[in-house]
């Protein structure tokens, strides 16, 4: 092919029909990878975009064909620094009927019985959903049934990194997206499938105030959380702020902390150290210097997301205690291209810390 333009009007027309044609759609696809930039100029790719999100916006899940490569196609083009507008509005319009469509299937196939154990073709796993395997024997006995759904279910992955791309590298549509309760709601029943990621992005902290209470050194404050999706972050860019204000605890090299934060390379270090054990606002009874002495329904895991923290008299309430054991784990970050941050906005006073703490034990119980 002679240019990305005619790369992206070539997949636009091989993924048409039921009956499209696998090696014609991976033909165009690598096409448009070989004119990538810089091979293509910016005006090019923006044609190219545009090709490929009005391909998209002309998508109908009753035509059970392979729209879902155009939008990772467009999400390429949007890694390569195209502007993810375009991409991102047609996705917000397209992705619930997707994740409904999906569930729909996925449905199905789990209340059939499963053919696990069969030998051959039917132990191949096609995706997993609620923890299940749908084996592709179970998944093509219901083609006839629901071939719209078949194939949101089996392209899921794909419709949700080209979401993804969009949604991380523009604030108004990431905004848009977690306020829009169709599609949280639509990807919340997915949480366990290849929509994962798009639960967890949609469960972000976008300009969130929180209350920060540190018992044991008598201290709480006022932060604020931006595009804050996972707790790992949360906590490495908590203890950038707080240690440095003299908060006991584990702070990481600044180029871990950078990393974190979002547009900075890998550190030197593949290892990121814990500062303390988290908590949420029912831990305020319990004596934070023994940690094996609060229950574990009130700790704030790693592996968990903001979310997972309730809020107190509308605000999301954490408290922070001495580390045991000690963590350390993998550098890593969920979306490359968010930008995170945690900010301390004020200190409390000892008095209005010593309050603060009461509420929660009075809410604690």
């Amino acid at each position: 092919m002679d240019s990305l333009d005619q790369a992206a009007r070539e997949l636009a027309r091989a993924v048409d029909g039921v009956d499209w044609d696998a090696r014609e759609v991976q033909r165009a696809v690598d096409g448009l990878h070989a004119h990538l930039p810089p091979v293509a100029g910016a005006a090019e790719v923006d044609r190219a975009l545009g090709v490929l999100v009005e391909r998209l916006a002309r998508w109908r899940p009753e035509d059970a064909d392979a729209t879902a490569h155009v939008a990772m196609a467009a999400g390429v083009l949007v890694e390569a620094g195209a502007p993810p507008r375009r991409l991102g509005e047609v996705l917000l319009a397209t992705l619930p009927e997707v994740l409904r469509a999906a569930r729909r299937y996925a449905d199905r196939c789990l209340a059939a019985p499963s053919a696990a154990g069969a030998g051959g073709e039917a132990d191949v796993v096609l995706v997993a959903v609620d923890g299940h395997a749908i084996r592709r024997e179970t998944f093509r006995a219901h083609l006839a049934d629901d071939r719209p759904g078949a194939c949101c279910l089996v392209d899921l992955r794909t419709w949700v990194l080209s979401a993804v791309a969009a949604l991380t590298r523009d604030r108004e549509l990431l905004r848009r997206a977690t306020a829009d309760a169709e599609l949280t709601a639509a990807a919340a029943a997915l949480h366990d499938s290849p929509a994962h990621w798009l639960d967890l992005l949609l469960g972000v902290r976008l300009d969130e105030p929180w209350l920060v209470l540190c018992p044991v050194a008598g201290r709480g404050f006022r932060v604020r959380l931006d595009g804050v999706a996972d707790n790992r972050t949360l906590q490495v860019l908590l203890a950038d702020e707080l240690v440095t204000r003299g908060v006991p605890g584990t702070a990481n090299p600044p180029d871990v902390v950078a990393f974190c934060r979002g547009g900075a390379p890998w550190p030197a270090t593949s290892a990121v150290l814990g500062s303390w054990n988290l908590y949420d606002y029912r831990a305020a009874p319990y004596d934070l210097a023994v940690p094996g002495a609060v229950p574990t329904a009130t700790w704030v895991w790693g592996e968990g997301r903001p979310t997972d923290v309730p809020a107190l008299d509308g605000v999301r309430t954490l408290l922070v205690g001495p580390q045991q054991p000690w963590r350390s784990w993998r550098v890593g970050r969920p979306f490359a291209a968010l930008r995170s941050t945690v900010t301390v906005e004020a200190e409390l006073s000892p008095a209005e810390t010593w309050t603060a703490l009461e509420r929660a034990r009075a809410a604690a119980g």
